[in-house]
């Protein structure tokens, strides 16, 4: 009885080594990841007028300065333009595109798969440069829709691939059913297609306007004075001056991807994004 008791007693006190190696990993990823957001953040509150460590006198200055200065104001405003330009016309593009493939079998598709996704292999300043050529011909350089046709080609396989998703666990049959009692393709398509499969469409929409927001090569390329955003203002700001502004303007454009999510998840949840249930 002595040597059962102290067998539990040593078994109750073993140190399960694999799950404490993992939790070390996760807890060590998550602070590669984070660690330049906190950095950015924190040095954004600094009272000097350049970054230099360690960032001492906080203050406020920063996210108040930026918001009086027309240049900032200019170039987020077109980022938020451009952003919406590029989740119309890759929503407009990849959803039709995405339910005429899932409707197909996985071998005829599997070409048209690899060629939407192709855009995305291409290296961003091969993609700039062609558009650069294409789009100064047609008179376009330097407008919202020449930004907007660029950051398309990176948005759209990425909104083809979510939509993809929607419509492969989406029943037919409820189409069917309501055509059955009366409804037309139209009203089917309102009253039975769009409320399943908006939590997709919402996500999909959301995916573009981030990818557009934060694309930097492209509208390098493709911008004019009058239509410069966010990402490219601030590189061109940090080749001349490294001030506390720029981290400022940075947590802001954290700020909305971090609201867009909030109000994603209050409004339909995130472990909803992207389903739509066969019944």
């Amino acid at each position: 009885m002595g040597n059962i008791a102290h067998q539990d007693h040593k078994l109750s006190h073993h140190i399960d080594w694999g799950a404490w190696v993992f939790r070390f990993t996760v807890l060590f990823v998550l602070g590669i990841i984070l660690a330049p957001i906190v950095i950015v953040v924190y040095s954004s509150f600094s009272g000097k007028t350049h970054m230099s460590w360690p960032f001492t006198d906080l203050t406020f200055r920063w996210y108040r300065e930026v918001l009086e200065r027309p240049i900032w104001v200019r170039a987020f405003i077109n980022s938020l333009i451009i952003g919406l330009l590029t989740s119309v016309i890759s929503l407009a593009i990849a959803t039709p595109a995405a339910f005429a493939v899932s409707r197909r079998r996985q071998r005829e598709t599997m070409f048209i798969r690899s060629f939407i996704g192709s855009p995305l292999l291409v290296p961003p300043v091969i993609t700039g440069i062609s558009l650069l050529m294409v789009l100064s011909r047609a008179g376009l350089r330097g407008t919202y829709l020449a930004i907007a046709i660029g950051h398309t080609l990176w948005a759209a396989p990425l909104v083809f691939i979510t939509m993809n998703a929607v419509f492969e666990r989406y029943n037919p049959i409820y189409v069917a059913a309501a055509k059955d009692l009366g409804a037309n393709a139209l009203q089917a398509f309102f009253k039975v297609t769009l409320p399943i499969v908006k939590s997709g469409l919402i996500s999909a929409t959301f995916l573009g306007f981030v990818v557009s927001t934060q694309e930097f090569i492209i509208a390098l390329f493709l911008y004019a004075p009058s239509t410069i955003t966010l990402p490219v203002e601030i590189y061109t700001a940090i080749r001349y001056e490294l001030s506390p502004g720029i981290s400022a303007i940075s947590v802001y454009m954290i700020g909305i991807v971090g609201a867009a999510l909030f109000v994603i998840d209050r409004v339909i949840g995130i472990e909803r994004i992207g389903f739509t249930g066969k019944g």
